[in-house]
């Protein structure tokens, strides 16, 4: 599949309808993978490409902005898998088109009878664009970034 950069974006107004999935707070952040430390994110696009060519289905990103801190962080490597809208749930990061045609990676927060209401983790409100069969890309299976600037993090 051809690689794409993915951009995370400001969210607008809520407008939540109702839920599907009951989950404890632990377990939905299980759903989306904790970004793996890389010494530079040519490193870590090659250890996703590397992931995506033996995952079928499985696209490569990298994404841009502060609005899944502190999950991820800008410039952080994405491996963005297919798969079935009816296998999404609470907690799952997922790639979508926005409604201003820029791809957005924010967290599904609850279910609507419309499709499903994400949010960036870093921001106040849930996005305006809901997550449907026309503008889902895929769930977040691999994750890779640098470390911050001053962090200890040892190095594969």
């Amino acid at each position: 599949m051809s690689s794409r950069l993915q951009a995370w974006r400001v969210v607008l107004p809520f407008a939540a309808l109702f839920s599907v999935c009951s989950l404890q707070a632990a377990e939905t952040n299980a759903r989306s993978p904790v970004a793996e430390p890389v010494a530079a994110v040519l490193d870590g696009w090659r250890l996703a490409e590397a992931y995506a060519a033996v995952h079928s289905g499985c696209e490569v990103f990298v994404g841009r902005g502060d609005s899944m801190l502190p999950l991820y962080r800008d410039r952080t490597v994405l491996v963005v898998r297919e798969i079935a809208m009816r296998d999404l749930c609470i907690g799952m990061t997922v790639v979508f088109t926005g409604d201003r045609g820029n791809l957005v990676a924010h967290r599904l927060v609850q279910s609507t009878s419309d499709g499903w209401l994400a949010m960036g983790d870093g921001n106040r409100e849930p996005d305006r664009t809901l997550v449907n069969r026309r503008n889902f890309v895929g769930v977040v299976v691999k994750a890779y970034a640098t470390p911050l600037p001053g962090a200890a993090v040892a190095l594969q």
